[in-house]
């Protein structure tokens, strides 16, 4: 009777070993699919970080390629031909500028006058403001001066002849 006793035993102590492990591999097996469930998760948030990192350099890019180009228009203050720089005294202040492949700083001189294009810092063309533009600037401030000289001496005129009028009339000299 111990004999069978000890083989039921054992067969128990059998199935209480294998019922534990059947029991494991069951909840191993969520674990492992939720595992590679989070994994694959991961891979494609990692995926999209790719994608948008992508996209920010390809905006980035595109961006520095079409940095704004602005206008200055001023007088030549500074050019350091060994250099490549040259400043531009506008009307917001002055503007350091870095000579571009077109632009000849041989033909820019301190007190030019010019029209300069410019963007990041880079001129892309210094043009000369025409002598001719200035001349006529120039004449069109002398004739509003001179309208403005005239309209006064008209006034002038009409109040001295209005203070004639005012004024008494002299009186007689006695002989």
């Amino acid at each position: 009777m111990k004999k069978i006793f000890t083989v039921v035993m054992a067969v128990a102590f059998a199935f209480s070993v294998a019922g534990f492990a059947v029991a494991a591999e069951k909840a191993a097996a969520p674990a492992a699919t939720k595992s590679a469930t989070a994994a694959e998760k991961s891979a494609v948030s990692a995926e999209k970080s790719a994608v948008s990192a992508e996209k920010s350099a390809t905006d980035a890019k595109k961006s520095a390629k079409k940095a704004k180009a602005t206008q200055v228009t001023g007088t030549v203050e500074a050019v350091d031909a060994a250099a490549g720089t040259f400043t531009v005294k506008g009307k917001k202040g002055n503007v350091d500028l870095k000579a571009g492949d077109k632009v000849k700083l041989a033909d820019v001189k301190v007190g030019d006058k010019v029209v300069v294009k410019h963007a990041d810092g880079t001129a892309s063309s210094v043009k000369a403001v025409k002598a001719a533009k200035v001349a006529k600037k120039a004449a069109k401030a002398a004739e509003k001066s001179a309208d403005a000289a005239e309209k006064s001496a008209d006034a002038a005129a009409k109040s001295a002849a209005d203070a004639k009028k005012a004024a008494p009339a002299p009186a007689p000299v006695k002989k």
